[in-house]
């Protein structure tokens, strides 16, 4: 169970955790968030998800309220304090409190949130998913914000259509999911995934990492008449790792299974956590 949250440096009780009316992120949506693991009590490649927290930050021109030193300290503190040692967190960073009601404050408001552990059942990774195609490209694709209108709005069409997440598209070219990175195999083992116009997933750059000593790797946007010719498709995500695409909408994707590729990769993911976690990064 979920006892604390995190408000602008201080761990207050998650029933109770709040901020005012008046901030840009409730009034205006003006705001990015981060997300990542915590497994074994530690939280799993922090440094990558806190260089693209920063990254995010200096984008949307806010001021994290923590220094980088402060903000492990405090994520390990709120670790400690709800006692759980695997769960995932969340890092909101908003636009503070607009006085007008449109202008971003000289300070942000920092609220950090832990969740309990998320999971999904063996049949996605044994049988695979469906996506489906949607035309769209998000307006700051490089920052995590906190703007999933379309995929929410979504959330009717993909359950008539038994797909569990949207492919986004745009001028035939294939970018992300509302949620995770887009992969495609080509036939001979050649992995393709978009190299811009994304989120730089952290699950992505490990998978990529990996990828690259086994497989070759080209970074373009998958034109969608690709999909036809795809002996095997797979998304990367922080809680999805690396998840099998059978079908894109109509078009299934090489025999309908998921393909030896993806398999490979999850397994050398897992082994990547593993030895990252022998590293204890908790501070003392």
């Amino acid at each position: 169970m979920i006892k604390f949250a995190s408000v602008n440096g201080e761990i207050v009780p998650a029933e109770g955790a709040s901020i005012g009316v008046t901030d840009l992120g409730l009034l205006r949506g003006y705001g990015m968030f981060d997300f990542l693991l915590i497994l074994n009590g530690q939280p799993l490649f922090v440094e990558d998800y806190l260089d693209r927290f920063w990254r995010s930050a200096h984008q949307l021109k806010l001021k994290v309220p923590l220094d980088r030193d402060q903000l492990m300290a405090h994520i390990q503190q709120l670790i400690e304090a709800n006692g759980l040692d695997n769960a995932s967190m969340r890092l909101v960073l908003t636009g503070g409190y607009a006085s007008d009601g449109y202008s971003p404050s000289e300070k942000a408001n920092l609220i950090i949130i832990e969740h309990e552990y998320p999971t999904y059942t063996p049949d996605k990774y044994e049988k695979g998913i469906k996506l489906l195609l949607h035309e769209y490209q998000r307006q700051f694709p490089t920052i995590k914000t906190t703007n999933y209108v379309v995929g929410i709005l979504m959330q009717e069409e993909l359950q008539k259509a038994g797909a569990d997440d949207l492919l986004f598209h745009h001028g035939g070219l294939i970018t992300e999911t509302t949620r995770a990175n887009f992969f495609i195999v080509l036939p001979g083992d050649r992995i393709v995934t978009a190299g811009d116009g994304i989120l730089e997933g952290i699950t992505r750059k490990h998978t990529l990492m990996l990828a690259r000593k086994h497989y070759q790797v080209e970074e373009r946007q998958p034109a969608l008449e690709e999909l036809k010719t795809a002996t095997e498709a797979f998304i990367t995500s922080s809680t999805k790792r690396v998840m099998p695409v059978v079908q894109v909408s109509d078009v299934v994707i090489g025999n309908g299974q998921p393909g030896p590729v993806s398999k490979h990769l999850l397994e050398l993911l897992k082994e990547a956590e593993a030895a990252y976690l022998k590293n204890d990064v908790r501070v003392s």
